[in-house]
């Protein structure tokens, strides 16, 4: 019989991985895993259903363009989304393939923790460039093929899909990454994140491909977990849409940077 403080470990670890996940500081870095292990010391056996939790949120926020790009495909006519979805998958799948079956150890969690304080650390830079009215690296190469402000060009695949590939290695941050990646072509900061949110399926499907999983627990606590992550993302993907609108790209990437170097020290002093 489960008792009611068993659903306790459960709830806190999906909770925890969805915000590790959507926010730059990896679910799976020393910083996050300490915190799990002092609050749900089995937090491992729910990290499947958890990241199954994620993806089916993405799946959800996203099923009216999912609809309509699908009936608008089988008509013939391929929308810039799809076309950035499947070009983008394809190139996480190119790097990530042989990252995670060769390198997905290489990287301690504390390293990983250093890595995305390092790419937080180049958010706020990109920021400050921003603030000083100057090109991001890649805007002047993107401007030239980006016929509409919102259009999800091959550029912006190519490099969605090796950041997200990459981002398998260790625990380092794919929301990070990708949003670092996107950001340097110049794109708005929502419609960013709002291209590496749907991609994001690709990148936990993989991973959860080649974890190892073989818990003996009520399917009622992993129910638990997956519901808990589910909302919790939901919610987390709609609050950073809405800060990017409310601070606009600058402040946002600021913001959104300094949380990575803020969690690695404090994991540095845990």
């Amino acid at each position: 019989m489960v008792a009611s403080l068993d659903y306790i470990s459960p709830l806190v670890s999906g909770i925890i991985v969805a915000l590790a996940s959507w926010l730059p500081i990896g679910p799976e870095g020393h910083a996050v895993s300490g915190l799990l292990e002092s609050l749900a010391p089995s937090y491992g056996d729910y990290l499947v259903p958890s990241y199954l939790g994620i993806i089916f949120a993405v799946l959800f926020y996203f099923k009216n363009l999912i609809a309509l790009d699908t009936q608008s495909a089988i008509k013939g006519r391929v929308s810039s989304d799809l076309r950035y979805f499947f070009y983008a998958s394809i190139f996480t799948i190119l790097i990530g393939y042989p990252v995670i079956r060769g390198l997905e150890d290489a990287v301690s969690p504390a390293t990983s923790d250093l890595i995305n304080a390092v790419i937080g650390l180049l958010l706020i830079a990109l920021g400050l460039i921003y603030r000083g009215r100057k090109l991001a690296p890649l805007e002047d190469v993107e401007g030239r093929i980006r016929e509409d402000e919102n259009e999800a060009t091959l550029l912006d695949s190519i490099v969605s899909g090796i950041t997200q590939g990459a981002a398998l290695i260790g625990s380092v941050s794919r929301s990070g990454l990708v949003l670092l990646g996107l950001s340097s072509t110049g794109i708005d900061v929502k419609r960013a994140l709002e291209l590496s949110f749907l991609v994001a399926p690709v990148y936990f499907v993989l991973k959860l491909l080649f974890m190892t999983w073989n818990p003996e627990l009520p399917v009622s606590l992993l129910f638990t977990a997956f519901l808990s992550a589910f909302v919790v993302s939901l919610i987390t993907m709609k609050l950073l849409l809405k800060m990017a609108e409310a601070l606009g790209r600058r402040r946002f990437l600021i913001v959104f940077g300094s949380i990575a170097v803020v969690v690695y020290l404090l994991g540095v002093m845990m």
